[in-house]
């Protein structure tokens, strides 16, 4: 009997979306956590998704972060970059 593997190279998703629901939420990247609300793969994605979050809340008061390469240790969230949703 011969088993046979499968081996996909997939892409970890670079950019970290943190949404923020309204103009009064604003805490620090490194307070962020609990505003984490998807992965992806690229920039363009990452805005896309903050965008149409916007859109869907239907409050221009809204406004994400999408974060490179975040890190969390369960106390804090270190980006080593990030772009607002006005940049």
């Amino acid at each position: 009997m011969t088993s046979i593997g499968l081996v996909a190279c997939t892409q970890s998703p670079e950019w970290t979306l943190l949404y923020y629901p309204d103009s009064e939420t604003q805490p620090s990247v490194e307070q962020s956590g609990e505003f984490i609300t998807g992965y992806y793969e690229s920039i363009d994605q990452c805005h896309a998704k903050g965008k149409g979050l916007i859109r869907l809340s239907g409050d221009a008061s809204g406004h994400y972060i999408c974060g490179y390469q975040c890190l969390g240790d369960g106390e804090s969230l270190n980006c080593q970059s990030t772009i607002a949703s006005g940049d």
